[in-house]
Parts: C-alpha cells; sequence; structure tokens
C-alpha cells in the first residue's frame, strides 16, 4: 500500500536544516536521514507532504524487537514534522505561522508544540533498519494564540511493511511559554 499523489513540485531538504532540527535528540536516535518536501497537484489528501529515508541500527530504549514499534513511530514522526515545519518557515509558506522565522521556531519547538492528539496502527511489520515515511499536512490554520495542525503520516518499505497514524498539534502562538508563565504568576502575584 502505497500512498498515490502527484507532485507539481519536489525540494530536496537541505541536511544542514534537517540536522539542525533534529538536533536536540541524541546521537543514535537521530532516525531520519534525508527528506523531501512535496507540493501536490491535489490537496484532497493534504496541504504538503514530506518525504523521509529513516534507518534505526538500534533500539534506543529496548533490546531489538526486530521491527519498527509505537515508540519509533512517534519518534520519527517528531522529527519529519520538525523537519518540514522549518521548512515551511524558511520558505513562507504557512500562512498561519507567518512572522516566524527559524530562530523563533527553534527556541519553542520543544515548549510550544504539544500533541493533543495521537493514533497510530500497525498493518505489517517493518524492517526499521532501512524504511520511508511520509508526513502530509492536512490543515494549518491559527486561533487567536494557537496553530492548530492536523497531520496524518505513513511509514513502510520495500517488503510491504506498514504503519499509518493521524496526530493533532496544538503550536502556541503569543508569547514563548516561560515568558508567558512568569507574567502570569506576576499577575496573580
Amino acid at each position: 500500500m502505497k500512498i498515490e499523489q502527484e507532485f507539481v513540485k519536489v525540494d530536496n531538504i537541505d541536511q544542514n536544516l534537517l540536522n539542525r532540527f533534529i538536533e536536540p535528540y541524541k546521537e543514535h536516535c537521530k532516525y531520519l536521514q534525508k527528506a523531501q518536501f512535496q507540493y501536490p497537484q491535489s490537496t484532497d489528501r493534504g496541504r504538503w507532504f514530506v518525504q523521509g529515508e529513516f534507518s534505526i541500527l538500534e533500539s534506543c530504549y529496548i533490546a531489538d524487537t526486530g521491527h519498527f514499534n509505537a515508540v519509533e513511530f512517534n519518534i520519527c514522526f517528531n522529527q519529519l514534522c520538525y523537519v518540514a515545519i522549518a521548512h515551511l518557515i524558511q520558505n513562507n509558506i504557512a500562512e498561519a505561522m507567518e512572522g516566524w522565522n527559524l530562530e523563533t521556531y527553534k527556541s519553542r519547538r520543544l515548549s510550544d508544540f504539544l500533541i493533543v492528539k495521537f493514533s497510530s496502527a500497525f498493518k505489517k511489520p517493518i524492517n526499521a533498519r532501512n524504511f520511508q515515511g511520509t508526513l502530509a499536512i492536512k490543515k494549518c490554520s491559527a486561533r487567536g494564540n494557537l496553530i492548530m495542525m492536523k497531520t496524518s503520516c505513513a511509514f513502510y518499505n520495500c517488503h510491504e511493511g506498514w504503519a499509518e497514524g493521524d496526530v493533532t498539534i496544538a503550536i502556541l502562538n503569543g508569547e514563548p511559554q516561560e515568558t508567558a508563565s512568569v507574567k502570569q504568576n506576576t499577575v496573580f502575584a
């Protein structure tokens, strides 16, 4: 099962940008190797797509299970999403994030990004040593001081291994979380 979609443009994501935005991960947990940002001809399944190549040589938390698992799914989703958003911001593509720059994003990507809904399903085992993943950003909209991003993703390999999921992310779009907390505590002191 593959995602069938035609693209009008495909950009290779700069390796320096990719490395910069998966930098918070420990060296042995940097699973995303390369990525491409894809602009679909039809937006029925998503506004933007990012396709990545992954390799997990050894699990960061458990003895080798012999297959891609739920924890690794979440880590791979996060890495693909971090890089996709960096590309959106660098190229001024997402209207909801207008005014953001890469420095703002880098300082806020851990504290102000919250997964509010996460689901995954595993159809056939995936060998984690070498596989691909696709992230579709279906909707990105701002409401007040909140940006909501609805995504879907799939991970797969050449042996018909398949896992898929849906993830909704809330992004705090006001003052950075730390500053907002300090002001709130000051007001109520």
